[in-house]
């Protein structure tokens, strides 16, 4: 990693295919950062849209990293961040839109806060509405609970609001996750193995807590983000790298009697997740398809929770 720290921040953008979106948020950044001095390094997983050329030609300033294979948000992440220059790191997702200097915002408040190892902002969604961008670390009630009304007593979040304040929090989103250069090198940077995607922040969070440092939500900072485009294009795939990461967390930071916990109770909860839905597809004549979908879905994850060691499916059924 570049050890010069005269640099204030690097931005670090790792991106596949998202031509658009990238060039939104690279002209937000450059609108809307000021008082700081910044780079921006834009790794490229092999895209095939042009997105490359078009930050060559358009965002000549950027330092450009091209890959020539996907090798995913953690190891693309790794590779900005030892190409950088500034006292802190920012991963931020191509599908991001910078608001109101949210990213000078951030800077200042780890330049008030020596304890601060990382922090993220408010995150909001197209319509202006509150995107959720912190939670607790997960355990395996608030996991098998969650989307149920018993998730209201193992809550993935505390009872905070996300419009005012800021609050030490167990991990922030990694869509927006800015981190101190000295924590990066005590902690080192994100786990490669929770490749492709999900709990990767967590990890990161929970090793940089670990540490003795301590992460924060900001309410004030806002950033748009522009969520699930990926996951909608495969829900199978990503709903059991969902799982896998989850298992990964478990057996890294719970070890493994936990995690074999785990795999039991959110395979029981799959079962009757596909009892129900099965009933359904039978006695309820609407939304047929969708209900396959899910059927799929659920018995992929059931598959992969027997056999945490298997591949993911790379195409939906």
């Amino acid at each position: 990693m570049v050890t010069t720290t005269d640099m204030t921040l690097s931005i670090v953008i790792v991106m596949s295919n998202t031509r658009e979106l990238l060039r939104n948020c690279l002209k937000s950044i450059y609108e809307n950062t000021t008082g700081i001095e910044y780079e921006v390094i834009v790794v490229d997983n092999n895209s095939t849209d042009g997105s490359a050329e078009m930050v060559e030609e358009q965002f000549p300033a950027v330092k450009l990293i091209r890959n020539s294979e996907n090798l995913g948000f953690s190891k693309g992440n790794n590779q900005g961040f030892a190409a950088s220059a500034g006292r802190y790191m920012l991963a931020l997702n191509s599908d991001t839109m910078v608001l109101n200097h949210a990213i000078s915002a951030m800077v200042h408040f780890m330049d008030e806060r020596s304890d601060a190892g990382a922090c993220g902002c408010k995150l909001l969604n197209e319509d202006g509405s509150l995107q959720p961008s912190w939670e607790n670390f997960p355990t395996i009630l608030s996991e098998i609970f969650y989307g149920t009304p018993l998730s209201r007593i193992f809550p993935h979040r505390k009872r905070r609001p996300f419009s005012q304040g800021v609050y030490e929090v167990d991990w922030v989103s990694g869509a927006c996750l800015m981190v101190r250069r000295e924590t990066i090198e005590q902690v080192g940077g994100f786990d490669e193995r929770f490749t492709p995607a999900y709990s990767e922040e967590t990890d990161w969070c929970y090793r940089i807590k670990q540490d003795g440092w301590k992460v924060y939500y900001l309410a004030q900072p806002e950033v748009v983000h522009i969520s699930g485009q990926t996951t909608k294009q495969k829900p199978t795939r990503f709903a059991v790298q969902l799982q896998r990461s989850k298992y990964l967390f478990f057996r890294k930071h719970r070890r493994l009697p936990y995690a074999w916990l785990y795999r039991v109770l959110k395979g029981t909860a799959c079962l009757a997740k596909l009892t129900a839905r099965c009933l359904s597809f039978i006695f309820v004549k609407r939304a047929r398809h969708k209900t396959i979908q899910v059927i799929n879905e659920q018995w992929q994850v059931f598959l992969f929770l027997l056999r945490p060691g298997a591949p993911i499916p790379q195409q939906e059924e």
